[in-house]
């Protein structure tokens, strides 16, 4: 199983100190969307620049223009884009094109599909490199959330997935017994008091 960073920042320049502490304990890069939209796709170009060896994953959440946005993602350096589940068939399938035109991926993000197994099932058959079983941050704000739910999906779905929602030590175990090909750590890393030592724990307890 990879593991992932999601760094939710907003600046390039805490981007880059974030992702030199952690880049050698992580697979994939992620610059979350709040990062893109306030410093754009120069904050993707200037991460792989630094870390030319990583998966470097752009969190676009397009919903529309999937070719056309996918494409200019790639140019900036990404490795991965996201497109969202939600989104017409037609905006997957050209995001797909694009990524194809580059030998790069796409990353289908199920945030706010109640279904998430046909879903998974559905754009996979479009040609997803894999889905993120995903809950974002205002749905894991509410009380009694836990991050189950996104685990019987990736498991029921038979697809490669991701999770991200809610990984953190405690759970990073269940993650991988459910058979996540990703682990997508956010606020258990960049939130943490050493973030070299979180990103490495979570490393280590990947078996």
């Amino acid at each position: 199983m990879k593991l992932q960073v999601a760094m939710d920042l907003l600046t390039v320049e805490d981007a880059l100190e974030l992702a030199g502490k952690v880049a050698e304990y992580v697979d994939i890069i992620e610059l979350g969307t709040p990062l893109i939209k306030a410093a754009g796709l120069s904050a993707v170009t200037a991460v792989k620049a630094a870390h030319p060896d990583k998966i470097v994953f752009a969190d676009m959440k397009t919903m529309d223009a999937g070719e056309l946005e996918a494409d200019i993602a790639f140019k900036a350096g990404a490795d991965l884009v996201t497109i969202l589940g939600a989104a017409d068939d037609s905006t997957i399938a050209g995001a797909v094109k694009a990524a194809k035109a580059h030998n790069k991926g796409i990353v289908v993000d199920l945030i706010g599909v109640a279904d998430k197994v046909t879903r998974a099932r559905e754009v996979r058959a479009l040609g997803a490199k894999f889905v993120e079983m995903h809950a974002g941050l205002d749905e894991q704000a509410k009380p009694g959330y836990d991050l189950s739910g996104l685990l019987r999906s990736g498991e029921e779905a038979r697809v490669p997935f991701s999770v991200a929602g809610g990984v953190n030590l405690s759970t990073i175990e269940a993650v991988q017994r459910a058979g996540a090909d990703v682990a997508v750590a956010g606020g258990a890393i960049y939130g943490a008091a050493d973030p070299a030592l979180a990103a490495k724990n979570l490393r280590d307890a990947i078996r």
